[in-house]
């Protein structure tokens, strides 16, 4: 969960930066850091582990500059220290970075530029993944490019999301910024002879209120009375910034016609936000500053229960999946409200884990209840907020850091929670020697792509709507799925009911033939989830049985697929992802069409009727 500011004018950049960085405190960090340039393009550069205030008391040191750049940063790739922290220089010294997201590819980059840094004597000095950022503008400024140019260049070099702020000691008079995917954010401040550059609003609006906010494949120019956007095909404009609206919900809702909309948008960066720090590969760790638990306690872990109700059951039924496939031990899922009337049986060796978005949901507090005072076995609450209730009563929390959830139907939480529970899974299986750190490493280098399978899927949206379009007035949907899509295929159904008011029902797609194939005809729409993996035969041959009884088929598989495509009504590719990661790449697929069946209806999407966003009594 990182914070981007910047800063071009006529003032001392150092506490404008400070004051920025202030504003994003509460986004967390586990170190910080600013650059300043003067006009004579003398670079300093000021990072320290730990809170804002150890950075603060540093930056009194420092000298004076009116160009500058500064971050707060969750540790992914190194552990966190003065020499991971943002901003990162190249070897050179004359390129100054700071970025959010992940660079996934970073390691054929960094192998790429090793040879040219051996041979001019240079090294790296971090672990990161972002240092190869610096170099490869670097890398181009050497070869003759323009910054602009070269930075271009290293934005479409990088495989991942990323919101990228960058100067040059040799043009100290401007700042850089580019949006790939949805990383963040990048905002930028008008003001009277001094620019800023935010990765949030707030960090702003002491300053300006006049914003232009960057599109993705956006690099943007920013001197102290311009800026000026290129875009991925190379065309340039200056862009038209707008008043934003000092109301608290405008700010919130930003562009978007509903807040459901805008957090199915803010998935990629709610995703990063929950792994940064979370999932680090050199060592490999999971969790390993966020689970207090004892390691002796995971180590004495036989079998684990997850439970929740709603869309949080749905995250626990995947993450069941995902810890006997990662951890390698047995693991259950429950619904709260029934577990504790069934008089389960547990013991100190059964981890449960309560998936509660926002740690106040009656039932599963109920539930947690019932475990510590009859069976003494150790908890763990995945939720979003803080301080619930749910927080309180557990040995251990995992806080999802997805930032607020306005829309009553659960959307950025629910891949939230998924990030959470896979990161468990690795946490559990290392700490009992079933993941070696080779296979650690992979595992976590798998999920440091759900932000990018989430961005890409989301792409999907305009396909959504014209899908949306033809069912808009169906009265009932079957969704199938098997394996891990199973659950998601709940999921799905569920949102159809919540925001669309459709009848919808989710069923493992073996099972239909056990009584819902017998509701199919013409009139009755079928949902199938059918990305490439061990059990594609089998949906295949669930979705030819559909289309026998004339049932139009919407299938939702990996893009390019033409086998499938040609065996459907409808279809809608989604990225390719490995068989553990598909949900993250079905996830905003389904949320779009149902989002997109109430938009058709002329629905209240955010306040869906008979819904609250906590549910308090029984």
């Amino acid at each position: 969960m990182c914070g981007i500011v910047g800063y071009v004018g006529h003032q001392s950049a150092g506490p404008i930066l400070l004051e920025g960085l202030q504003r994003l405190e509460y986004r967390g960090y586990d170190s910080s850091g600013i650059a300043v340039i003067d006009r004579d393009g003398a670079l300093a550069v000021m990072k320290r582990e730990g809170k804002l205030r150890d950075l603060q008391a540093a930056i009194q040191q420092m000298p004076s500059g009116a160009t500058g750049i500064g971050h707060t940063r969750w540790a992914t790739h190194g552990q966190p220290s003065d020499r991971n922290a943002h901003p990162h220089a190249s070897s050179s010294g004359d390129v100054i970075v700071v970025q959010n997201g992940i660079v996934e590819n970073y390691r054929e980059l960094r192998a790429e530029l090793q040879d040219q840094l051996d041979a001019e004597g240079r090294s790296w000095h971090s672990d990161t993944d972002t240092e190869v950022i610096p170099e490869l503008i670097s890398k181009e400024l050497i070869a003759g490019r323009s910054f602009e140019d070269a930075l271009a260049y290293a934005v479409g070099r990088l495989r991942g999301a990323n919101a990228i702020a960058a100067a040059h000691r040799g043009d100290p008079d401007r700042i850089y910024a580019a949006r790939k995917g949805s990383a963040g954010g990048i905002v930028i401040g008008y003001g009277d002879g001094e620019m800023f550059v935010a990765s949030d609003l707030p960090a702003l609006l002491p300053h300006t209120t006049t914003v232009y906010h960057l599109e993705d494949g956006d690099i943007a120019v920013i001197d102290d009375r311009s800026v000026r956007i290129r875009q991925e095909n190379r065309t340039s404009f200056q862009p038209t910034p707008v008043q934003v609206d000092l109301d608290p919900v405008a700010i919130a809702r930003g562009p978007y016609r509903h807040f459901m909309l805008k957090e199915i948008h803010e998935q990629p960066r709610a995703l990063s936000d929950t792994i940064r720090g979370r999932a680090r590969l050199e060592p490999p760790s999971a969790l390993a500053d966020d689970l207090e638990l004892p390691i002796e306690t995971l180590r004495s872990i036989q079998r684990v229960l997850v439970i929740g109700m709603g869309t949080s059951l749905h995250a626990a039924m995947i993450g069941r999946w995902w810890i006997e496939q990662v951890a390698g031990i047995p693991a259950d899922f429950d619904n709260a409200s029934e577990f504790r009337f069934r008089a389960p049986l547990l013991g100190p060796s059964t981890l449960v884990v309560a998936v509660t978005q926002s740690g106040e949901t009656i039932d599963t507090l109920g539930a947690m209840n019932h475990v510590r005072q009859h069976w003494g076995a150790p908890q763990v609450a995945v939720t979003n907020v803080e301080g619930s209730e749910a927080t309180r009563q557990a040995d251990a929390s995992i806080i999802l850091r997805c930032g607020p959830e306005v829309g009553v139907a659960s959307t950025k939480t629910f891949v939230g929670s998924l990030a959470a529970l896979y990161l468990l899974a690795c946490r559990i299986g290392h700490a009992q020697g079933r993941l070696s750190p080779h296979v650690l490493t992979d595992r976590l280098e798998q999920l440091l792509t759900a932000p990018s399978l989430v961005e890409r899927g989301i792409q999907r949206a305009e396909r959504c709507a014209e899908i949306a379009q033809r069912f808009g007035t169906a009265s009932n949907f079957l969704v199938l799925g098997r394996g891990i899509e199973y659950p998601l295929a709940m999921e799905a159904a569920l949102k159809c009911k919540e925001i669309s008011y459709v009848h919808a029902e989710g069923y493992a797609a073996g099972e239909m033939k056990h009584g819902p194939i017998a509701l199919l005809d013409q009139e009755f729409p079928v949902i199938a989830l059918a990305p490439r993996g061990p059990l594609f035969d089998k949906m295949t041959s669930a979705i030819q049985q559909v289309s026998a009884r004339r049932a139009p088929v919407i299938a939702i598989g990996d893009e390019g697929d033409k086998d499938l495509s040609e065996l459907v009504d409808h279809f809608i590719g989604v990225p390719p992802a490995p068989p553990l990661l598909t949900p993250f790449s079905l996830t905003p697929v389904i949320q779009l069409l149902a989002y997109q069946i109430a938009l058709t209806r002329g629905l209240d999407i955010d306040q869906p009727r008979n819904l609250a966003k906590t549910v308090t009594v029984e």
